[in-house]
């Protein structure tokens, strides 16, 4: 598996394109970020010729699929991203059910719709989204996110209902980005059904619980979580996407020595 850095909340004193090279400088030589538009990619368009990659990125930060009259906005965004992603040499693309609000709140879906309504149109949409990722070559991310701490009114809160939209949608370019931190929040025992379902994961996240800080400051066990995924053959990409507690370089020196842990346990970890 591969570690890689999100961007957003990670040294945010520096301007977006020097919290890349800083990545690079700790050794490690994968991010990823939020939304694409209005960030300069320069850096990272560079860096990709020094071993480097971009894992994922946010393929949509507008739109709805659980209202059809947000479907054309969603794809629209969709469509703008590929080419930026080709230009990263990334292939898979993070999505939300609907709109992320400047709080972290979800934009609510009309009130006449009920849940199993939007239910129904988030699986229509993806399904309608589908061919175009297939004939791109990209891979889309449908990630659920906790209700009870961030995201207020978000449609997908259960990694459960996650698993079974995916395969309903019955694409292999349609798979779950599984946040364990989000999950954790909203279920707990989320390792469990995480390695149940790896065939229908195309991305992880991961931040300790409580706190969304770095391995060492919550009650999760990543070197256990971690261990148990190189065992069950998960060769994707581990994202860490958190809020440094105690300074980021100290946080990418734990998350540098977690991956030298592994590494001596027989994890494959880059």
């Amino acid at each position: 598996m591969k570690f890689s850095i999100c961007l957003e909340m990670i040294y945010p004193e520096l301007d977006f394109d020097a919290r890349a090279a800083r990545i690079r400088e700790a050794g490690f030589t994968a991010v990823e970020f939020w939304g694409w538009e209005g960030k300069d990619l320069a850096v990272l368009r560079t860096l990709l010729g020094q071993g480097f990659a971009v894992s994922t990125f946010s393929g949509q930060r507008r739109g709805s699929l659980v209202d059809p009259k947000g479907w054309e906005v969603y794809r629209a965004e969709v469509q703008a991203s590929i080419p930026v992603a080709r230009s990263l040499g990334c292939d898979r693309l993070m999505l939300l059910t609907q709109e992320e609000l400047p709080d972290g709140s979800a934009r609510p879906a009309p009130p006449h719709l009920s849940r199993v309504e939007q239910r129904a149109n988030v699986v229509a949409g993806l399904t309608a989204l589908a061919p175009l990722a297939e004939r791109e070559g990209m891979t889309l991310l449908l990630e659920p996110l906790n209700t009870r701490v961030d995201h207020p009114g978000y449609f997908l809160d259960s990694s459960r209902e996650g698993f079974a939209i995916v395969e309903e949608v019955g694409s292999s370019h349609v798979r779950l980005l599984y946040d364990i931190y989000h999950m954790e929040v909203m279920e707990r025992d989320s390792t469990r059904m995480l390695l149940r379902h790896i065939p229908l994961v195309g991305h992880i996240h991961i931040a300790d619980v409580p706190g969304r800080h770095e391995p060492g400051t919550g009650a999760l066990d990543f070197f256990g979580i971690l261990r148990a995924l190189g065992e069950a053959g998960y060769m994707g990409a581990v994202g860490f996407e958190f809020a440094p507690h105690a300074g980021a370089d100290e946080a990418l020196t734990r998350i540098a020595t977690l991956r030298a842990q592994l590494r001596s346990h027989g994890c494959e970890v880059s």
